[in-house]
């Protein structure tokens, strides 16, 4: 069995380089930033909410690959 890390919000902020309020922006789709391939938290608990660490990963791959394909 695999473990997997789940990050908080202020960490998947932290890796992105953004402010927590635009990763709720990223996953509310009433947002006008609202980003569809951003992946999608899970509740924890009542009061926490996270994600996978190897999502976020690939999420930033992705990006990664669109600025190099942007670049070709």
């Amino acid at each position: 069995m695999t473990t997997q890390s789940i990050l908080r919000a202020k960490q998947v902020a932290e890796r992105l380089g953004i402010s927590t309020a635009a990763i709720w922006y990223k996953v509310n789709p009433k947002s006008r930033h609202y980003d569809a391939d951003f992946p999608q938290p899970f509740k924890i608990s009542v009061n926490a909410t996270g994600w996978l660490e190897s999502e976020i990963n690939s999420y930033i791959e992705r990006l990664a690959a669109k600025r190099k394909g942007a670049q070709s």
